[in-house]
């Protein structure tokens, strides 16, 4: 019997342990930690967040303690989130027995437990009121999904311990913006180049995400890109609205200044420049903020040139003429261009129109798309040119002289004084003789007349 006690208070034990884990107390520690008490008591003592203390004179100690607090405070501030998401966990745990599908609906830790504190235990959405926490698009779902919903009403106990989890979760992002007030009072000399180039607000915030200004410098421009991004419900809009790769930094002015087409630009080379500031304040180079002016100032003048409109063309005027003729290529290779592109005969008789004729009613003939002086009413032939012939060269020199010579001056050098006799072969006659011979026959006063017709054998 004592065995089955001894195993009955071990059981007992456990169940405690366990309960005593998964309650509120186990999860929420960062507000009631020692560390966090004094950190929020040398705030105080610092100045807390009293403008007027901002410009007070210090020396360099007091500089340096100052530096110290605000680092430790960023620190803080990365822990502060961390225990916000731990009770937004733990609180939608607990609270999806009532409601499961709302932890998707409103992402957001606060917006999460402000919305938790208005249904409660409520079934009937529609006797709350929820257009002060949310917008419009989500509240109609939310309405729609929670009359829908498969969840069960909470008990007394667990719905206490959820709104006691809401309370701490708004607690919590209460004291964080506490904290990130207190660094961004002291950001124009904490992280002066910083400060003149994203604003003071900004600065903290990035400084307390990346847990201090040196682990900011640490960090290429195209993380910081996306520092502070929060997830977000769309609620069945387009995921353009969602803005991917976006963090707190897309909100600066000089992002802000842009057109909505031009931002995600602007924002590319805002990060650049904040990891070249960090890294100038982190080092001690620019104490006045004249690197985080410059930085700014390239950046001004980037978007300018981006947001100019284009420039027209201009319309060049024409050179003037020159009233010299330009001069043309000669020669052979010119001459066989010209033939070989010149207009043909065949065209030129198509291009020829004939007077006097009547034309169709109106056909290709009507709109001058006709043969010309090819049609076969104009005769359908083309007389083409006699070919050009090459005369035979002439002898030239001692050639043409030596011929010359040879053929006795009066004859043109065809006539030979050689004849064929039948009765003694070759015979050498004068030519002369011969014309003698026949004009005394014919033509002579003493001759009488004579036939040219020929005699019958």
């Amino acid at each position: 019997d004592d065995d089955d006690d001894d195993d009955g208070n071990d059981l007992d034990a456990q169940l405690a342990r366990i309960t005593a884990t998964s309650s509120l107390d186990a999860v929420a520690t960062l507000r009631r930690s020692t560390r966090y008490t004094e950190h929020m008591t040398a705030i105080g003592a610092a100045g807390g967040l009293d403008p007027e203390h901002e410009g007070a004179p210090r020396t360099e100690e007091q500089r340096k303690a100052e530096y110290g607090l605000i680092v430790s405070t960023n620190q803080l501030v990365v822990e502060v989130d961390e225990e916000v998401r731990r009770v937004h966990r733990y609180l939608t745990e607990l609270y999806g027995k009532k409601f499961p599908e709302l932890a998707e609906l409103v992402p957001g830790p606060v917006d999460y437990a402000r919305t938790v504190q208005r249904i409660a235990n409520e079934t009937d959405m529609t006797l709350v009121e929820l257009n002060d926490l949310l917008p419009s698009a989500t509240v109609m779902v939310v309405s729609v999904t929670a009359s829908t919903t498969s969840g069960q009403p909470l008990s007394e106990a667990d719905l206490g311990e959820a709104l006691r989890a809401c309370d701490e979760v708004l607690a919590l992002e209460e004291a964080k913006a506490s904290l990130l007030r207190f660094v961004e009072l002291r950001m124009s000399r904490t992280a002066p180049n910083l400060t003149v180039l994203v604003g003071s607000r900004l600065a903290a915030q990035l400084m307390g995400i990346a847990g201090g200004l040196l682990e900011l410098s640490r960090i290429p421009g195209c993380n910081i890109q996306v520092l502070g991004k929060e997830k977000r419900a769309l609620s069945g809009f387009s995921s353009v609205a969602a803005m991917p790769h976006t963090g707190i930094i897309f909100n600066a002015d000089i992002v802000q200044d842009m057109d909505p087409a031009f931002r995600r630009k602007a924002l590319r080379g805002l990060s650049a420049k904040v990891a070249l500031a960090a890294r100038c304040d982190a080092y001690g180079q620019s104490p006045d903020g004249s690197a985080g002016e410059t930085f700014r100032a390239q950046l001004s003048h980037k978007h300018e040139k981006i947001t100019e409109p284009q420039q027209a063309r201009t319309k060049k005027a024409l050179p003037v003429p020159d009233e010299r003729p330009s001069r043309k290529r000669g020669g052979r290779r010119q001459r066989k261009l010209k033939e070989r592109l010149a207009t043909t005969e065949m065209m030129k008789q198509v291009n020829k129109r004939s007077f006097g004729t009547v034309a169709a009613d109106y056909d290709d003939e009507a709109q001058g798309l006709d043969l010309g002086m090819l049609s076969e009413k104009d005769g359908g032939s083309m007389r083409m040119p006699p070919p050009k012939r090459k005369a035979p060269s002439q002898p030239q020199g001692p050639k043409k002289r030596a011929v010359s010579a040879g053929s006795g001056g009066a004859t043109n050098g065809l006539a030979s004084s050689l004849v064929f006799t039948p009765v003694q072969g070759l015979e050498l006659v004068d030519p002369g003789r011969k014309v003698e011979e026949a004009n005394k026959k014919w033509f002579d006063t003493s001759s009488g007349f004579l036939s040219a017709t020929p005699r019958p054998k």
